[in-house]
């Protein structure tokens, strides 16, 4: 005659009944209904095997564990958790606060910084992937920092955002031609340089395979003179061999006629030749000046990083003509693209018109 196979009667019968009944996990339900026949019914394993729908050497081992640990056993918390953290979630918000200076500073520029830092706090070393893992946990991710200049005076930034660009603005609007009812538009303007000096940038490949990119060190240059209006989509953009008065002269002619319907107010930086005695500001455009040192407040200037990282990445141009066709193929892409102009120009303080 075969063992009976019968469950400790860790909990009544009524709640095994009620547990079974609100399990809405197949796997759950399975093991539940062999604990419950085990529990009301006690008989030999195969029988319950086959009235549950499973093997015989499963009833032994899902009763085994049930008898051992109970209904924890069984459904127990499951796979997956944080059972074997290195820490507890208040823990890790604790260890990153001290670090928080440093990372504001962008000084933290490798995981294995952050990695050493937990190994001395835990004791132990630990894989290399699990301060990667720790970081992404606590919404930690690798950027590019936002460059400022040394001599920057971010009260005088912040001044001119809040309170001087709009008094500078109605200023200017104030006194334009009073029959001029053209709309009026802000449209920041910068100028970059790209040429045949060719810089490394990361780049993804797959396992196995390191990408060789060819480098070169020839300073021949051109400039890109570009202003951007977020709020139409719209941009100019010359690529011109110098910056001075003359090529600035040629590219305001250019902005005139693009913008001919519109009244534009156009921020630029302190350069030589955007305040030259020769300078020729045609009659719908007014320049206002940003303040000293403050690139940041430039939307432009992510339009060179745009350039940079789509036109250029890990390429060497034998000629100057080669960077320009490359530069005018992702101009013109982007001038295609008014969501991607906003997407990367729209600057809050400039929304004032």
């Amino acid at each position: 005659m075969s063992r009976v196979t019968k469950a400790f009667p860790h909990i009544p019968e009524e709640e095994l009944r009620a547990r079974l009944k609100k399990a809405n996990n197949w796997r759950i339900q399975q093991k539940l209904l062999v604990i419950f026949n085990a529990t009301v019914d006690p008989r030999p394993a195969k029988a319950i095997a086959l009235h549950t729908g499973v093997a015989e050497q499963t009833v032994h081992n899902w009763i085994s564990i049930y008898n051992r640990l109970g209904l924890e056993g069984i459904v127990g918390p499951g796979r997956g958790g944080r059972r074997k953290a290195l820490m507890t979630k208040e823990e890790e918000s604790r260890f990153l606060e001290p670090l928080f200076d440093r990372a504001g500073k962008g000084e933290i520029t490798s995981v294995r910084e952050i990695a050493e830092e937990i190994e001395a706090h835990v004791g132990h070393s630990i894989h290399h992937t699990s301060a990667s893992r720790f970081l992404a946990r606590n919404k930690w991710r690798r950027v590019m920092p936002r460059p400022f200049h040394p001599e920057a005076d971010t009260e005088a930034q912040e001044e001119f955002k809040k309170k001087k660009f709009p008094e500078e603005v109605a200023k200017i609007v104030a006194e334009r031609d009073p029959e001029d009812t053209r709309p009026v538009v802000i449209a920041p303007q910068d100028e970059g340089r790209f040429g045949r000096i060719s810089h490394l940038r990361p780049c993804w490949a797959p396992e196995g395979l390191r990408p060789r990119v060819p480098k070169q060190l020839v300073r021949a240059f051109v400039h890109v003179y570009a202003t951007v209006c977020a709020a139409l989509g719209k941009m100019t953009a010359l690529i011109l061999p110098y910056v001075n008065t003359e090529m600035m002269n040629l590219f305001l002619e250019e902005v005139s006629r693009d913008f001919k319907n519109y009244f534009v107010i156009m921020p630029i930086d302190g350069a030589s030749w955007h305040t030259s005695g020769s300078l020729r500001v045609p009659e719908n455009i007014r320049l206002l000046p940003l303040p000293p040192y403050s690139p940041e407040l430039n939307p432009v200037e992510h339009l060179w990083e745009d350039l940079r990282e789509k036109a250029m990445p890990n390429k060497l141009f034998k000629s100057l003509d080669q960077v320009e066709r490359a530069l005018c193929d992702r101009l013109v892409t982007l001038g295609n693209d008014p969501d991607r102009l906003r997407s990367m120009t729209d600057f809050p303080y400039l929304r004032i018109t």
